[in-house]
């Protein structure tokens, strides 16, 4: 039932959506409503669903998913065809889709592959000039050494799954997940435990990128 699932989550529910208005009303996070949001608990994850936008969303803007069919995914072999992969893909993340009438984020597999409760992903201005920007990669791990870069990959699957090997590889590597992960000419994704957490996160990203500029 999901009336229970979400009251037993309201306060996280409404930090989220706090959060996700927050962002999505500032211009400097924000461009024409792109971007998403999500909180998981150990069974379920709730991310925006298409359609609707940061700025104004309400506890009927985020789908809602089974973490048990979404965690089967990053594991899972498909079809080495482009098309078919993209596919299944797709009618996997309808099948782990709880809210049938809410079609989730194309990113939600990104959402769930990271390790805390919050996500929150946007494309803010300063960190797509520094995304798109010719020297990428060397300016962000001289900014951000403890973040994550990922260099372009075709989004859907294919990002997706190096993400998820990426951070396997980091948590292997560091002894703990990244909170922050970059995607060349896309944006960033943000995790933190708490959304206070993230709004400080995000708070001194753009901080340092203000001061390089």
């Amino acid at each position: 039932n999901i009336i229970n699932i979400n009251n037993t989550n309201m306060r996280q529910i409404e930090d989220l959506i706090a959060i996700s208005r927050k962002f999505g009303q500032d211009s400097r996070f924000v461009i024409a409503g792109g971007g998403n949001t999500s909180y998981k608990d150990e069974n379920r994850l709730w991310v925006k669903a298409s359609g609707h936008a940061l700025a104004t969303i309400t506890e009927d803007g985020f789908a809602v998913l089974d973490r048990t069919l979404l965690n089967e995914m990053g594991e899972k072999a498909y079809n080495e065809d482009t098309a078919i992969r993209e596919e299944q893909v797709k009618n996997d993340l309808a099948v782990a889709c709880v809210t049938k009438d809410r079609r989730p984020s194309v990113e939600t597999s990104l959402h769930n592959c990271m390790g805390f409760a919050f996500v929150v992903h946007l494309h803010p201005t300063l960190v797509n000039g520094l995304m798109c920007s010719a020297n990428a990669e060397a300016a962000c791990g001289e900014i951000f050494p403890e973040a994550l870069y990922i260099e372009y990959t075709d989004p859907g699957y294919t990002l997706f799954k190096k993400v998820y090997d990426r951070i396997n590889a980091y948590k292997a590597a560091n002894g703990k997940e990244p909170q922050v992960i970059f995607l060349q000419n896309h944006g960033i994704f943000v995790g933190g435990d708490t959304t206070a957490e993230i709004e400080g996160i995000y708070s001194e990203i753009l901080g340092k990128l203000e001061a390089k500029v």
